[in-house]
């Protein structure tokens, strides 16, 4: 297709937008490319109605009679925020004598290629102040994390979701209330979107149907509550998926973040492992992570039972402890058999005990073989 200054015809625009993880196409198109003819040529300018940067690669086929300052024939661009006629470039005429006649088509997406990425910022845990969750799935994770860095973090329906960093909502859906452990329920699923100032994106998924307590343009300051964790999209069950990525020469990269914990050091989460939420000028907070064997053998509390006996568990920091709860009018003895995966034992199984009447009592803990593997376990009992 061809342009000239007596017979200009329509113009094709190839648009193009990268397309997260989780996410669907917008509708409206953010960026627009234009061009108004000069004296000595053509310009070309920009519009962005959006409120984050975005980049554009623009491509000229067949010029007749034209040419940039430099020769090129391909420019990347960055259009600035909010911009109405920003100017990119201009094509020149070579020679008075002859007509002009040009193509040209576009890309565009999210991002400034001029700005570095902040390898080190301190990014928050995306949950309660104080609150301890344990990680589902960690970067490069074994399950649907190949090749991504990415982290699933083991949230319950309802959970409160807390931004991991400042920045802008770029995108938001929350009309969804479908799921299923398939790709094909991937579109499915309700996020949260964020443009940070270094040019990464932030994205919180699997939020409940009406989930999202922001919207979109909104700017949210680290440790704001944004949204409600839930079970939507490709999900196996409920937790929340949280990634930063960047657009680097049009593809999109994800990033391995890096967390601040409550001693103030940067942290990778590991998969299997639990992590305080930390978020400073937030109240202290109780840390159970240095487990002592001693500080809980020995140790009995009154029996929530009534003429039954079974065995309980409870987190404690990355350790399980396995509690033997009597509500029998005598003692009891008994055996522990566990069956572990990637799991060891503080004491040797199976595990014989006594138990007095009406009584809880502590039996022993179990802790991750390898912190970045999962694991499980199937307990079962004898009593006599």
């Amino acid at each position: 297709m061809a342009l000239n200054d007596h017979n200009m015809k329509r113009l094709l625009f190839i648009f193009f937008s990268i397309v997260f993880s989780h996410s669907l196409l917008a509708q409206q198109k953010p960026v627009e490319i234009f061009y108004e003819k000069s004296e000595e040529g053509f310009v070309f300018f920009g519009r962005n109605i959006e409120q984050v940067p975005y980049m554009v690669q623009i491509n000229f086929k067949n010029l007749q009679n034209l040419s940039s300052d430099s020769g090129d024939k391909t420019f990347i661009r960055t259009v600035q925020p909010n911009a109405s006629k920003q100017k990119l470039l201009e094509i020149k005429k070579q020679s008075e004598e002859k007509g002009t006649s040009f193509d040209f088509n576009f890309l565009y997406t999210i991002g400034d290629p001029s700005l570095k990425v902040d390898s080190d910022f301190p990014y928050l845990l995306p949950y309660k102040h104080g609150k301890r969750v344990r990680v589902g799935q960690g970067n490069n994770g074994s399950g649907t994390h190949r090749g991504i860095n990415a982290i699933d973090f083991n949230l319950e329906i309802g959970d409160s979701i807390y931004a991991a960093r400042d920045g802008v909502v770029i995108e938001v859906k929350e009309d969804s209330d479908t799921s299923g452990n398939a790709p094909k329920y991937e579109p499915y699923g309700n996020f949260i979107k964020v443009y940070h100032e270094d040019g990464t994106l932030g994205s919180y998924v699997h939020l409940v149907k009406k989930g999202s307590l922001v919207k979109k343009g909104d700017r949210i300051r680290k440790g704001e509550l944004i949204g409600i964790s839930g079970n939507t999209g490709y999900s196996s069950g409920p937790h929340l998926h949280f990634m930063v990525a960047q657009n680097r020469d049009f593809q999109n990269f994800t990033l391995p973040i890096k967390f601040l914990n409550y001693e103030n050091k940067l942290f990778i989460p590991l998969e299997s492992k639990g992590y305080y939420a930390y978020h400073p000028g937030k109240p202290d907070f109780k840390v159970e992570d240095k487990f002592q064997e001693s500080e809980f053998e020995g140790k009995i509390e009154p029996s929530s039972l009534n003429n039954k006996i079974e065995f309980d568990s409870k987190e404690y920091g990355d350790y399980i402890l396995i509690y033997v709860d009597n509500g029998m009018k005598t003692e009891m003895s008994g055996v522990l058999k566990l069956q572990l995966k990637n799991l060891i034992s503080t004491k040797k199984l199976p595990y014989k005990f006594s138990v007095p009447a009406k009584t809880r009592m502590y039996l022993l803990a179990l802790s991750p073989d390898d912190n970045g593997a999962s694991f499980g376990y199937q307990l079962s009992g004898e009593f006599k």
